[in-house]
């Protein structure tokens, strides 16, 4: 554990030193291992990080289903490392001749 975190609502955030011990804790043995420990439910969160991506074609149809996921295959992303995207502009504020955001 590299370090804990107390929350005002009396969660806690827990930083592990590395991935393994991670998926091992979201994992089916590793998971219900932790909470045992605890006398109220556990619950894990990833968290998200935004990112922007200047000079998008305005073509791209981000909002296809599976865009996501084929954007992470293209880029070697682990599955699910991507959970939104959306358009910082939107789409009906664009200039007529406007060709990237």
């Amino acid at each position: 554990v590299k370090a804990i975190s107390t929350l005002s609502n009396g969660g806690i955030i827990v930083e592990l030193e590395n991935e393994p011990l991670a998926s091992w804790l979201r994992g089916p043995i590793g998971g219900p291992s932790l909470e045992s420990q605890f006398d109220t439910a556990v619950s894990f969160r990833k968290r998200t990080y935004p990112i922007v991506l200047e000079y998008l074609h305005i073509q791209m149809q981000i909002e296809q289903d599976g865009f996501l996921r084929n954007v992470e295959r293209e880029n070697n992303l682990p599955e699910h490392s991507l959970a939104t995207i959306r358009w910082i502009k939107p789409p009906l504020r664009r200039e007529q001749d406007q060709r990237k955001a």
